[in-house]
């Protein structure tokens, strides 16, 4: 059995669960126990007490990306877990920021790799689609169409003392393959949904998935982009949709009008087993 448990989220479900802008998950999947991300790291000591879901047993991370929102929290992680293979792209600590009217903030990770080190990452990087444990794939290094993309504009880079647009280089997702299907974890999919789920099935072959859940970063998609996302879903056919995070209000209720049964939020406190 596959259990993943939404640790962080904007959203909860259930009383006992505190919300904040990010997203972590916790996977135990056959033989291995890992963590999806960690969130800023405000909410995941409360909501793992909360929870069922402990770190001991917990044998590898894996970020998707490098914001601090999904990285903020790895710090604590380790001080929990002592030395631990952390999984991620090589960009990961890409000095990442967010244009605000004139101005550009810092929205990277908050630690320095020679400070998680030092606590006890033992950083792991994949910049392509790898297979890390059985029947466990991290999924990076796709190709991106233009249209297929989020158009995310406010996100950049400082290259020669000029800010450029940040390509984000260093999105990731998981994969695993469970006793329904396979199952698609998402921490933000900057780079495009459409384009992760192109990439699933030239790569490795993939044309049914169980459940795709997580940030789907729909909040820049256009609501004909929003129904582009509803038809590859279906060509797929999921029968689970559970979306979180950086999803957008009004995407959301557009999956959920049309999935019905197949919806859910992907809120901190979910627990979806497989």
């Amino acid at each position: 059995m596959t259990t993943i448990r939404i640790l962080c989220d904007n959203n909860i479900e259930g009383v006992d669960f505190l919300g904040e802008h990010g997203f972590a998950a916790h996977v135990a999947h056959s033989a291995v126990d890992l963590l999806f991300d960690t969130g800023q790291g405000h909410t995941l000591p409360h909501n793992l007490e909360a929870s069922d879901a402990c770190l001991a047993e917990v044998g590898a991370v894996v970020l998707s990306h490098g914001h601090y929102d999904h990285t903020g929290g790895l710090a604590w992680v380790l001080e929990q877990t002592g030395p631990v293979a952390v999984h991620a792209h090589p960009a990961v600590f890409d000095r990442h920021l967010v244009r605000d009217a004139d101005a550009a903030r810092f929205v990277g990770c908050p630690w320095t790799r020679e400070e998680l080190e030092a606590a006890g990452a033992r950083f792991v990087f994949h910049d392509r689609t790898v297979e890390i444990a059985p029947g466990l794939w991290f999924i990076s290094g796709y190709s991106r169409r233009r249209g297929q993309t989020p158009a995310d504009g406010r996100l950049v880079l400082e290259k020669a003392d000029e800010l450029v647009p940040d390509p984000m280089a260093d999105d990731a997702s998981l994969l695993l393959d469970t006793a329904s299907g396979p199952v698609l974890l998402l921490g933000c999919a900057h780079g495009g949904v459409l384009n992760i789920l192109d990439h699933v099935r030239a790569h490795l072959g993939i044309r049914r998935l169980h459940a795709v859940l997580g940030g789907t970063h729909l909040m820049f998609f256009t609501p004909e982009q929003v129904r582009a996302v509803i038809a590859a879903l279906e060509a797929f056919d999921v029968a689970l949709v559970g979306v979180s995070h950086c999803t957008g209000d009004a995407p959301a209720m557009q999956l959920a009008h049309h999935f019905g049964g197949r919806y859910r939020r992907a809120a901190a406190g979910s627990r979806f087993r497989f």
